[in-house]
């Protein structure tokens, strides 16, 4: 006992107060997907002792009325009916020093700015997240590392590759093109890279033209006003670039055209989706040092499983902030692998899963009206494709004010 304030000579000493040292990082998030989404990019690339959990803004603050503040902290407000006022409420138990991250459900400018400016949010993003979007906006801020390239102004450049002939790639392509055009309501460029064989404008009943060769070898002759005249409309926000070039025509692309031709399609598009041939051939090996993003679509065998591994293998564009998205067309084909040998063989779940569909596919080619126009598991499959790749969602789930993405992605 201890008597006067002087310990007895058996008493043990008080222990000090134990001060928990600061995350470098705390999410808190209220859906399973955005949870997995934020976690595959911090495994990748985020710092040591980050943490995600499962709540929303009112949890966060909860937790940090009793717990030290993370030096950055997401929270989600998207199911709060007064996000200002929860904010307020967690400004009260934060350190002012402390970075916020938000997501929700808003997708408008005028939300955004309100966030930033008036209540000192850091950054925000709507739902759906997506790996690229969170690599490329929030990593940054997560790991303090220096700004991505990617903050340039300009459309976003997505090439579709199938890493063998015939896994349907540019099926994809051009349904993904005219769904981002009509549903998501952005400007967009298909191009076409395969020119002696490639069947992008036929999908889309479109006429290819020569603009796109001598674009390719002529790149000093190319202009926004040649591209204006190159690009065969389809709609009143989607231009097909494509050609159709005699079989004994060799093409011989200037080192730089690529470069060209990309750097002048995104001052002029929002999104700019090109279509790989199979292969790997030079050209394409140059498109793909120079996107933000790489689709690979796979179709359910052991010489796509093989060849989707040493594609996953090369290393990223310098514009790119995530792997790549893996999309596994034919599932469920007849006598193909089934999803999960394909899971197994890969060490990866694909992205994205379009079911075997014999007639389909045939058919709407054959008569030029593209898949993703009819409701069906491969529209679905489209959506979720846009969804991931460039976080836009179809005209059903879009607000009817201006869009946050509209602005930023210009």
């Amino acid at each position: 006992m201890a008597d006067g304030g002087i310990l007895a000579p058996d008493a043990a000493p008080a222990p000090a107060p134990v001060h928990s040292p600061r995350l470098p990082f705390l999410a808190f998030l209220a859906d399973t997907r955005s949870e997995q989404v934020l976690r595959e990019v911090l495994t990748d690339n985020g710092p040591d002792g980050a943490e995600v959990r499962r709540g929303d803004i009112t949890t966060a603050t909860q937790h940090l009325a009793r717990s030290a503040t993370p030096q950055v902290l997401l929270v989600d407000i998207a199911d709060n009916a007064e996000p200002f006022a929860a904010l307020d409420a967690l400004a009260q138990v934060c350190e002012p020093d402390v970075k916020v991250l938000v997501v929700g459900e808003r997708d408008e400018v005028d939300f955004y700015r309100d966030l930033t400016r008036n209540l000192g949010v850091t950054e925000y993003l709507p739902k759906p997240l997506t790996r690229d979007a969170v690599s490329r906006t929030f990593l940054p801020l997560i790991a303090n590392q220096a700004p991505s390239e990617l903050g340039a102004r300009g459309g976003r450049v997505v090439l579709i590759a199938g890493v063998r002939g015939g896994v349907g790639a540019t099926t994809i392509a051009a349904n993904l093109a005219l769904h981002l055009a009509d549903e998501a309501r952005r400007h967009v460029a298909l191009v076409d890279l395969n020119l002696h064989t490639g069947s992008a404008a036929l999908l889309l009943g479109a006429r290819p033209s020569s603009g796109m060769r001598i674009a390719l070898e002529a790149p000093e002759k190319v202009d926004a006003l040649f591209l204006d005249r190159a690009g065969q409309p389809v709609g009143e926000r989607l231009r097909v670039f494509a050609a159709e070039e005699s079989l004994a025509t060799a093409i011989h692309p200037a080192g730089n055209a690529v470069a060209h031709l990309i750097q002048l399609l995104r001052d002029r598009f929002n999104h700019i989706v090109i279509d790989a041939p199979a292969g790997f051939p030079p050209l394409v090996r140059d498109a793909f040092d120079r996107v933000h993003q790489r689709v690979l679509v796979m179709a359910p065998d052991v010489a796509n499983t093989r060849d989707l591994a040493r594609f996953l293998a090369v290393p990223n564009a310098p514009a790119q902030t995530s792997r790549a998205v893996v999309v596994l067309n034919q599932a469920a084909r007849p006598g193909a692998l089934s999803q999960k040998q394909v899971e197994e063989a890969l060490k990866v779940a694909p992205d994205i899963v379009v079911p075997y569909l014999p007639r389909v596919l045939p058919a709407a080619a054959n008569l030029g009206k593209p898949a993703v126009t009819r409701p069906g598991p491969f529209r679905t499959a489209i959506k979720l494709l846009t969804q991931e790749i460039a976080a836009v969602r179809s005209t059903e789930d879009l607000p009817r004010r201006r869009s946050l993405w509209s602005l930023l992605r210009r």
